[in-house]
Formats: structure tokens, sequence, C-alpha cells
């Protein structure tokens, strides 16, 4: 099994690193492929090349989870890392605006595009490989992808702490972004050769009559796909949202930089600690199939957010606690949680449903977070609009999982 998981995960894992580096990273890119003078900041239009990484992902989503069922799992999850890989090596070798003009943010936006297209195939084909991978043991398997997320966020943290430490400010900003993405494209490769020799190991894929045929189209089955997005919903909010929150509480609740990033560290270190025991609550799924302790971290998360952001009134630094909360809050619903979703398609079906519920879940409660609690901040005129977020997130998956509930 070690082959499988390593080749399947690496795929998850570059996906986060990625993201990670390139929001960490945002100024020095901006600065480098960016036009100055312009009416947006080089920094605001770093991060808006963000939203074209959330348009392709739904789109690659649809695409390749058509080509996961029909081409099979491993070819869809080599192409995957073929796109990611490229993507990266654009913005390692792509030379700065001053060099080449407009051709630099055009070919920083097409590096973004074949991220999001990419992405949006990733999880699900992965997934759908290590769950017919293990039988009876899906959700242990499945946990696989979650543990990846934590060690590429994790890998990205330390790398760029390393960059910042070992390269003078002038080169860290010139090149340090370079070599970090450079790094995400060399694991590519990796990843690419691992699985190019699951190939041989891959069953034959199931024949589907058309790219959308009329099975999938059916009432059960697309109320099994937006089963998938609202169940991911928590997840997606509490994962998006502990990325976020480092600027959240630099900006309102002037938190010291240095504290606001090292609680990243903080958080994946923590998340990491926990492993053995989510395989022990992916094992207890796996055998019982209860969605009683899915539910009942549903419920805590969904009345925890607001005695603790109203702590935050009293004690700022307690920000900076609350991701690593939330995910340990959250356990009981993160161990079953890609296993149950994995679980409601059949095989046949599953590596579209999965593929397209799960990329559509994540751009609307994960990639939106951010853009959505600012606007509720707007709005309502207090700090604690991210505590409603995350308690209707919390809500949304705990109804969507009790209404699948049969069908796993």
């Amino acid at each position: 099994m070690t082959l499988p998981v390593i080749a399947s995960i690496l795929g998850n894992i570059i996906e986060y690193y990625d993201f990670v580096i390139y929001a960490s990273f945002s100024a020095s890119i901006g600065r480098t492929f960016f036009p100055s003078g312009l009416a947006l900041s080089q920094v605001a239009l770093t991060l808006a090349t963000f939203g074209f990484t959330l348009l392709a992902r739904p789109v690659g989503a649809i695409v390749l989870g058509i080509c996961t069922d029909r081409k099979g799992r491993t070819f869809t999850m080599i192409l995957c890392i073929l796109l990611m890989a490229l993507g990266s090596l654009l913005i390692t070798i792509t030379p700065g605006y001053q060099t080449i003009g407009i051709a630099a943010p055009a070919l920083i936006v097409t590096a973004r595009l074949l991220h999001g297209f990419s992405l949006g195939g990733e999880f699900g084909s992965a997934t759908s490989f290590l769950i017919e991978q293990a039988p009876g043991h899906e959700a242990r398997a499945a946990s696989w992808q979650a543990i990846g997320q934590i060690v590429a966020s994790l890998t990205a943290a330390i790398v760029t702490l390393g960059l910042t430490l070992l390269l003078p400010i002038q080169a860290f900003d010139s090149y340090g972004f370079r070599i970090a993405a450079g790094l995400g494209a060399l694991a590519g490769l990796a990843a690419l050769i691992l699985r190019f020799r699951l190939v041989r190991n891959q069953p034959p894929a199931l024949p589907v009559t058309s790219p959308f045929s009329s099975p999938f189209l059916r009432r059960e089955n697309l109320f099994r796909t937006v089963a998938v997005m609202g169940a991911v919903a928590l997840g997606s909010g509490i994962t998006y949202l502990g990325i976020y929150m480092p600027h959240y509480a630099r900006l309102h609740f002037h938190v010291a930089a240095s504290h606001a990033y090292a609680s990243a560290l903080l958080t994946y270190g923590g998340q990491l600690l926990f492993t053995p025991l989510r395989w022990k609550l992916a094992d207890h799924f796996d055998r019982t199939h209860s969605i009683r302790p899915m539910l009942l971290s549903c419920a805590v998360l969904l009345c925890l957010p607001w005695p603790m952001f109203r702590l935050v009134a009293f004690w700022p630094e307690s920000i900076l606690l609350m991701p690593l909360l939330f995910n340990v809050a959250g356990l009981l619903y993160f161990a079953a949680l890609d296993g149950f979703i994995g679980m409601l398609f059949p095989d046949r079906l599953r590596g579209r449903g999965l593929t397209i519920g799960y990329s559509f879940g994540v751009v609307l409660f994960g990639g939106l977070a951010p853009l959505t609690n600012a606007a509720l901040m707007s709005w309502s005129g207090t700090e604690q609009a991210p505590a409603f977020y995350l308690g209707l997130t919390a809500l949304i998956s705990a109804t969507a999982i009790f209404l699948s509930r049969r069908l796993i």
C-alpha cells in the first residue's frame, strides 16, 4: 500500500504547498511580474490571480471527473500532476515584467489556470483510487489526503522560513519565490514518476457511454453530488479561514506579524500530532459507518465560534489559537469525511461525482470564504462575522451528512 498512498497524496501535497507559497510570496511575485503605477497595487493584482484558479477549478472538475471514469484513475492522476508541475515550472522560469513586458503577467495567469484546472480533478481521482485500493478501510485510506494537506502546509511554512533565514533580503525578494516554486516543480516530477509506476497495477476503467451519461444525471446521483458539496462545507471553511486568519488578526486586532504567522506552524504541527487519533477514528467509521461522531463535531462547531470570537475582544492573541482549536473540535468530522463522501457513489460514477461535488464545494465554501467574510463584516459592522460563517458551514455540513446517511 506504500506506493499507492505516496503517489496518491503527493498531488494533494503539491496543491496545498503551491497555494501557501503563492500567498506567502505575493508581494515578491507582484513586484516581479506586474507593472507598477496601476490603480490596483501589484500585490492586489497578484492575489487577484487566485480568482483565475477558482474559475478554472470547477471547469477542471467537470472535464477531469469525466476523464477519471472514462480513462481510469491513474490516467487522470498523471494528467493532473503534469499540469501542476508545468504551472510551478512557469512561475519558476518566467522572466519579470521589466524583461518581457505584458507577457510576464500573461504567463503567470496561465500558470494559475493550469493549477486551478488540475486541482479540479486531483482530489476526486486520487481519493477514488485510494478508496478502491482498500475495500473495508475506505475512511482510513482516504484520510491520507487530509494528512497530505497538513504536511504540505508545514513544508511550505518551513521552506518560507528557511529562505527568509538563508537569503539576504534583496535576494529573498528577487528570487526566493522561484526557489520555492522550483521545489514544487521537482516534487511534481517525482510524483509523475511514481504515478506512472501505478499504471500497471490499475484495473481497467469502467466503460462510460458518453461524457454526461444518463446514469450520472439521474436525480439520486445529482443528490449525491450536492451532498458532497454540503458535507465539505465545514472542512473548507475551517481550512481557508485558517489560511486567512493571520491576515485577519493583523488587520483587525493589530496582532504582531511574527505572532500571526507563527500560529500557522502551531496549527499544522498540532494537527500532525493528532494523526494517530485521526486514524483510529477513521477505523471506527469503517467498522460502523456511524455518522453520529461527525454530527457531534458539527454541533460543537456550530456553537464554539461565538464564545471564541467574543473572547478575542478581551484577549486579541487568542485568535491565533482558533484554527488549531477548530481543527481539534472537528476531529471526529475530519477523520471520516473523505471516506464518507467517497462511499456515497458507486465505482462507475465516483470519479465524476466526487470530483465535481468536492471542487464546487471547496470553491463555494472555502475559496470564497475570505471574500464572504469581508462582505459580512462590512454589512454587519461587526468583526465577529467569521463566527456566523463558520457556524453556518457547520449547519450545512450536518444537514448534508444526515440527509445522505442511507447512501453509504
